[in-house]
């Protein structure tokens, strides 16, 4: 009797050694087969008047914990990723750091849109509207793991915008000025291993005139960064960034981004809409093999009217 009940202590011991030897990795949880993010759109009611929709806009599919396009050659197949994704699929809402509840698609009239995007309105989600300005929306068929992560304190923030301003004069920024583009977004992000991850979104809208012709700037700069201890020594240190400086007409605008588990395997996503005058992508950034790196770059879609704000600082 005595010996049949350690059996099970003894397995428990030897189990932990060996997650001790190997090393502790994430398990992949249910993961979303798709991932959409939410826009607003203009639409003609059934009274003929226009309005404001939420809308799923396509960024990726997941496939184990890689991300990618779909094969798209032809209008059958738009048909059939209708068919898939919108008639009355439910989807899963993710907000920040929290679920937002579910939303029901509806089959678009037109695939892919006049902007050549993946997309199709929300059943009786006015609720959400209007958008948050800096943070995405996102929607997946399956619900996103809700992973702790830290908020940064004042102390850790200030070491990113000091980051943040040597990355914009390497850049060619001159040093006043780069003192000058704020801060306007900040989020922890859930890295096993590394709890003090932080990103950072700075931007600003310069307007200049030179022989009487105005000139706009769009300076912006993403910044993943953690503290990092080497011979004793902790100082935080810059793990991946995203520039954009330069004219309004070829440079990209960044933003709303979103934090999320996307794949399901533990480490948490970087998710950023990527406007390029009348152009935008999604690409998505996450800590994979060992370093931050680029893991995606979505389908170009092409939107004259979802532009920058003109809200502009005159220098």
């Amino acid at each position: 009797m005595r010996e049949s009940s350690l059996n099970p202590l003894l397995g428990l011991v030897v189990v932990s050694l060996v997650l001790v030897f190997v090393g502790w990795q994430p398990p992949l949880s249910a993961a979303p087969s798709v991932v959409f993010a939410l826009q607003e759109r203009s639409v003609a009611d059934e009274r003929g008047e226009v309005v404001r929709v939420p809308t799923l806009e396509f960024v990726a599919q997941v496939r184990g914990d890689q991300f990618r396009n779909p094969e798209l050659p032809s209008q059958t197949d738009y048909r059939l990723f209708s068919q898939a994704h919108f008639k009355d699929r439910r989807y899963y809402l993710w907000r920040s750091d929290r679920p937002e509840g579910t939303a029901t698609a509806s089959p678009p009239e037109r695939l892919p849109s006049l902007y050549g995007s993946l997309e199709a309105p929300l059943k009786g989600s006015e609720a959400l509207l209007p958008l948050p300005e800096l943070e995405l929306l996102v929607a997946t068929d399956q619900q996103l793991p809700q992973l702790k992560r830290r908020t940064p304190g004042e102390e850790s923030l200030s070491a990113v915008d000091a980051l943040a301003q040597d990355l914009l004069q390497k850049q060619g920024l001159r040093p006043e000025l780069s003192k000058e583009v704020p801060r306007i977004w900040s989020s922890g992000v859930a890295v096993p291993g590394h709890p003090d991850t932080v990103a950072a979104l700075y931007r600003r809208l310069i307007a200049s005139r030179q022989g009487g012709v105005e000139l706009r700037q769009i300076v912006n700069l993403i910044v993943v960064a953690e503290p990092v201890t080497e011979k004793g020594q902790t100082a935080w240190q810059v793990q991946w960034s995203l520039a954009g400086i330069g004219p309004a007409q070829a440079t990209p605008w960044f933003g709303p981004l979103a934090v999320a588990d996307l794949n399901g395997d533990g480490y948490e996503d970087l998710l950023v809409r990527e406007t390029r005058f009348d152009r935008w992508s999604y690409g998505i950034y996450s800590y994979f093999q060992g370093r931050w790196q680029e893991r995606y770059h979505g389908r170009e879609g092409s939107y004259a009217s979802d532009l920058p704000s003109d809200e502009e600082e005159p220098k």
